[in-house]
Order: structure tokens, then C-alpha cells, then sequence
């Protein structure tokens, strides 16, 4: 029987010495790495919302990636653009200068260079790159070159549209190169004038301005034509999207007095000036404004105008017309470019208070994980040397129990 206990005695200490060993190889991991849990198994509670906090933080880290995307492609569009306004404020100064009656052919031909090279630029500007081998007016398809001139004008060769980042964030990493080069609004932005004189007239038309916008009574398919029916007055039809025409206002007073630069407020809501002298059956329209306003096309007009020689009069009523739409479309783009650089800025700023926001929530998400996870350090160690001590008691009482035994007493 002595054989026996000795044997369950020896085993018992064995096991508990097992036991006080393994406990001590746990509480050293804990403390050796820091963390509290180190398997799911040690706090599946608290493992749980570790993990979750780990997600939560995964998807900010990724936020903040697209936001540095987004940020280097906001940045490369609101300094390509700042650039592009002050070549078109240059334009506009020549285009100013070109209205000069005073000027020669030379003088003009000068200008048209100087407006050549203007565009030259812009052309650069519009295909430029940020640097990572993606272009910055690009849109969605920013991996070749945007724009290519064809000789009778710029065509846009990307993917129109805008790009964004797939996150719970707005991103965009794209502005519509499109939009922004070839589509301002033609006219004044609501309405567009035209002109359509024959041989010999200096009549041109004004780009016209807004003055009752609640009267304003203009729908797209729809314009306005001012006929002249001699050289003192002239009617108005509304023609419509089929060519119908109709007498306005009505059949008895559509017919109104002219005076060369004179305000006309025969239009609803709007307001035009016709200047020179005009011949019957030159006629003015009036159309509402679209978005097919192309930068490059509104110089190479101002361009084709200063190299024309006006050895005629109605090239000089030509060339004043052109010179004065030519200011007004590049305030339309102008106004568009200032609109585009405008938004990029304020994405900058959304940008940063989103990347602040993001910043906070990585932080909170690790104080989640810290609190779940991570080792009260005093208490781990205090831990692993009650744990230790445990263990050199056990060893010691292990090796003891087991020199004790019956033949240790008939040897002896």
C-alpha cells in the first residue's frame, strides 16, 4: 500500500508542479508581449471587441490612404488651374488691347501671336501630369493624354466624368477635364447673341445682359430674331425649335425704332446693344446659353479675327464683334476656371477636416483595443512573481516528497 500512495503522491506533485509550470510559461508570455490576450481563449469578451476596434482602425488607415490620393489630386488641380486663370487674364489683356481701333495689321498680328502662344500653354496645361504618370484633367480614364489638337480644333480624349474614391468618404480624385476645357456656358451664361449680316453692314451685337430675371421667357430649342427691315427699325419673332416663327410680342407691335448702340428691351427680361450701321435684312439672334463653350475654340476665333485684315467695313463691324464675344466668352471661362479652382479648395479643407476626424477615430479605436487587450504592466509582473514563487515552492516540495520513501529508511 506504501508503494502505492508513494507512487499517487509522487504523481499528484508531479501534476501540480506541471500545473504551477504552465501558469508561469502563461503569465511571462502576457508579460513578455504586453497584452492581457493573447488567444481568444484568455477573454473571448474583450477579444471581440479588440477585434472589432482592429477593423475599425483598418478602415481608417484606408481612409486615410484615399485621403492622401484625393488630397495630391485636389492639390494638382487647384495649382494647374490657378496657373491656367493667370494665362487667360493674359488673354483677356490682349483681347483688350486688340479692340484698340488704332492698331495696325502688324500691331494685330503681334497680338495674335502672343494669344497663339497663350493657347500653346493652356494646351500643356490641360494634358499635364501629376507626377505619377496620371493626368490631371484625365477623369475617370487617367491614363492617357486628355486632349489632342487636330489641327481644326481640341478634342477631348479622356473619359469624361469624375472619379472617387469607393469609401464612406466623398473623394474625389478626378475633376472632369470636359467640363472644365470645353464646356463653359456660351453667352453671357444665359443667354447668347448672334450675328448675321450681309455685304457691307458694320452691325454687331453685344454679348447682352439680364435685367429682369423674373421676366426672363427663353426655353431651350427656342430664339429670339431681331430682322431689320431698314436701317431705322426692325421686328422680333420667336422661332421655334421647328422653325416656326411668330411675331413678338404680337402681329401689331413687333416692329420697333433703332438706334445705332442704343439699349433694346424688346426682349423679356433681357437686354442688347446693336452698334454700326446696319442694312435691311441683317438679322440678330438670340438663343439660350449651353455648355459647349470650348477655351481653345474662343481663342482661335479672337486669333482667326486679328489676322484677318479689315480692308473692308463690315470686316471692322467683324473684328469689333469678335473682339467684344471674345471678352465675353473668356469671362464664361474664366468664371468656370475660378468655379472649378474654387471647389478644389474647399476640398482641400473638407480633406483636412476629414483626414482629423479619421485621425481621432484611429486613436479611439486603439484606446478600445489598449483597454481590451494590452497588459497592466505592475500588475503582470507582481502577477508573474507570485506565479514564480509559486512554482520554486512547488519544485522544492516536489523534490523533497519524492526522496521520501520506504527504502530510504531500510538503506539507511
Amino acid at each position: 500500500m506504501s508503494r502505492v500512495a508513494s507512487a499517487v503522491s509522487q504523481q499528484t506533485s508531479l501534476t501540480a508542479l506541471m500545473r504551477r509550470q504552465q501558469e508561469l510559461v502563461k503569465t511571462q508570455e502576457h508579460v513578455t508581449s504586453g497584452k492581457r490576450i493573447l488567444r481568444a481563449s484568455d477573454d473571448p469578451a474583450g477579444a471581440a471587441r479588440a477585434e472589432r476596434a482592429l477593423a475599425s482602425q483598418t478602415r481608417s488607415e484606408g481612409l486615410l490612404r484615399s485621403l492622401e490620393a484625393s488630397r495630391h489630386a485636389m492639390s494638382q488641380v487647384e495649382s494647374t488651374v490657378g496657373d491656367a486663370v493667370d494665362l487667360l487674364q493674359t488673354a483677356r489683356e490682349t483681347v483688350v488691347q486688340a479692340g484698340n481701333g488704332a492698331l495696325g495689321d502688324s500691331d494685330r498680328a503681334l497680338l495674335a501671336d502672343r494669344l497663339q502662344q497663350v493657347r500653346g500653354q493652356l494646351l500643356t496645361l490641360a494634358n499635364a501630369d501629376d507626377g505619377t504618370g496620371q493626368f490631371v484633367f484625365g477623369g475617370p480614364g487617367r491614363d492617357r493624354v486628355p486632349f489632342g489638337d487636330t489641327g481644326s480644333g481640341v478634342d477631348y480624349l479622356g473619359t469624361a466624368g469624375q472619379s472617387e474614391g469607393l469609401l464612406s468618404e466623398s473623394l474625389p480624385l478626378a475633376v472632369d477635364g470636359q467640363a472644365l476645357w470645353l464646356q463653359s456656358r456660351t453667352g453671357n451664361g444665359v443667354f447668347e447673341t448672334r450675328r448675321d449680316v450681309g455685304t457691307g453692314s458694320t452691325a454687331w451685337i453685344d454679348a447682352g445682359q439680364v435685367r429682369d430675371p423674373a421676366a426672363l421667357a427663353l426655353q431651350d430649342g427656342q430664339r429670339y430674331e431681331l430682322t431689320f427691315d431698314d436701317a431705322s427699325r426692325y421686328s422680333v419673332h420667336l422661332v421655334a425649335d421647328d422653325g416656326s416663327r411668330t411675331p413678338f410680342p404680337d402681329a401689331s407691335s413687333h416692329t420697333h425704332p433703332f438706334a445705332s448702340g442704343a439699349p433694346i428691351d424688346a426682349l423679356p427680361g433681357m437686354r442688347v446693344r446693336i452698334s454700326g450701321t446696319v442694312q435691311p435684312g441683317d438679322r440678330f439672334t438670340v438663343a439660350p446659353s449651353s455648355p459647349e463653350l470650348s477655351v481653345f475654340d474662343t481663342l482661335d476665333r479672337v486669333i482667326g479675327a486679328l489676322t484677318t485684315t479689315p480692308a473692308q467695313p463690315a470686316d471692322v463691324g467683324h473684328l469689333a464683334e469678335l473682339v467684344n464675344h471674345g471678352l465675353r466668352d473668356l469671362d464664361q471661362v474664366l468664371g468656370n476656371f475660378h468655379a472649378v479652382r474654387a471647389r478644389a479648395g474647399e476640398t482641400l479643407n473638407r480633406l483636412d477636416g476629414v483626414d482629423a476626424r479619421t485621425q481621432d477615430r484611429i486613436l479611439a479605436d486603439q484606446d478600445v483595443r489598449s483597454r481590451a487587450e494590452d497588459l497592466d504592466m505592475a500588475q503582470g509582473i507582481s502577477e508573474f512573481t507570485t506565479r514564480q514563487s509559486a512554482y520554486q515552492a512547488a519544485l522544492q516540495s516536489y523534490s523533497m516528497a519524492r526522496k521520501v520513501s520506504l527504502f530510504d529508511y531500510i538503506s539507511s
